[in-house]
Formats: C-alpha cells, sequence, structure tokens
C-alpha cells in the first residue's frame, strides 16, 4: 500500500500494526540535569523576548532547537546530527527538522539509519507535530530495514518540547512536556537521549 493511499494517519498506523499510548516512559526523576553554558541561556533569553509573531517556524528552529540539540551532540560524539534531510521510500519524500543516526564510520557523514527525528510544531500546534511525526517514524523505521531499531521523536515549538518513541510495534508519547524554564533539565534529557540512541547503534552492529 502507498503513503497516498492512507487517508489519515489512523489508517496509517493500523496498516502498519502500531498502536499510540501515553506513558513516562523516562523516568525524568532519574535523568540528571546538566548545566547549560552561561552565554548559551542568554541567548535563549534574548531570542525569546524577541521572538516575532510571523517568524516563529524557522525562528524556534534555528534559536531554540538547534542550539540545544547541539550542546546534547557534543556530548555524544559517536552520534550524527542532521539538520532538514530528506527521508523519502516510495512516493513520499519527507524532510524532518532534525535528525540522530549513528556517525557514519568511513567518516564521509553519509546519512544513517535514523535514531531520533524532531519536529518543530508548525502555529506552536503540538497536535500538528505529532500527525507530521507518526508519517515520519513510519518511514524512517522502513529505511531501517528492522522494526527492532527503535526511534526516538520530539515534537518542539521551541519553548517546549514533547518526547516520544517507537519502540516495536508502540510508539509512546511522554505526558510531560520539558522546556527553556528549565533548560538544564531539558539538556539532561537530551543527553540520555543521544546516548541511548549511540547505545542501540552498538547494539545494532551500525559501528562495526
Amino acid at each position: 500500500m502507498k503513503f497516498r493511499d492512507f487517508k489519515n494517519n489512523s489508517e496509517m498506523l493500523l496498516y502498519f500494526g502500531v498502536k499510540v499510548m501515553t506513558e513516562e516512559f523516562l523516568n525524568l526523576d532519574l535523568i540528571a540535569p546538566i548545566e547549560v553554558p552561561s552565554l548559551l541561556k542568554e541567548d535563549f533569553k534574548f531570542s525569546l523576548a524577541n521572538r516575532g509573531n510571523t517568524d516563529k517556524e524557522y525562528y524556534a528552529c534555528e534559536a531554540f532547537i538547534f542550539p540545544i540539540l547541539r550542546e546534547a551532540w557534543k556530548r555524544n560524539p559517536q552520534a550524527k546530527l542532521f539538520s532538514h534531510p530528506q527521508i523519502k521510500y516510495e512516493d513520499i519524500v519527507l524532510v524532518p527538522d532534525y535528525v540522530v543516526t549513528a556517525r557514519d564510520k568511513s567518516g564521509l557523514n553519509y546519512f544513517q539509519k535514523p535514531l531520533l527525528i524532531t519536529v518543530e510544531a508548525k502555529k506552536d500546534d503540538y497536535a500538528k507535530g505529532w500527525a507530521d511525526a507518526y508519517k515520519q517514524l513510519m518511514v524512517a523505521r522502513l529505511l531501517n530495514k528492522n522494526d527492532e531499531i527503535p526511534i526516538y521523536v520530539i515534537i518542539s515549538i521551541g519553548e517546549g518540547w514533547q518526547i516520544g518513541k517507537l519502540d516495536g510495534n508502540l510508539i509512546y508519547k511522554h505526558p510531560i512536556t520539558l522546556g527553556l524554564d528549565n533548560p538544564n533539565k531539558l539538556l539532561g534529557v537530551l543527553d540520555y537521549i543521544f546516548a541511548d540512541c549511540v547505545k542501540t547503534a552498538e547494539k545494532f552492529g551500525m559501528y562495526d
């Protein structure tokens, strides 16, 4: 069945045998905060104070999402962060905002199996962000050619971050929204996720 034949996300998820569940799959109490560099905190404050009403989407990616993802990436250099890569399968081409893969063992930084997808929620609408994410997760799984490889997903409006994970036949949605009001906690969680992506890459022989 082609992606264009699905009438909605519900039909698509049923076809792939995947269900959505809201669950605290991450124990946030056990994830230690990590101090965000003071200069980056100042950048966040400046960007929040000067955010316009008509430039929210790309502004969120550039001013908030990428800078803190990069901090987590610095701490986990075996991962590779890609900005706005195309992911395509048969009749569908999608462009996630950011994708984390294992670092290419050749050193040429070719795009590898997706382990984390980040979606900037258009018009600050988390529901629309999740709607985009479900489709991107299914395409990413098809690209990975292995249903056992878990894939994290992050939906962000810049200030707020929601986290999920495709694992087996379930997409877990964590009910707690993180945000820039507690950037140290956010960075701690992102570091945990990046490190877990590296562990997944090791488990599935992506560095062999």
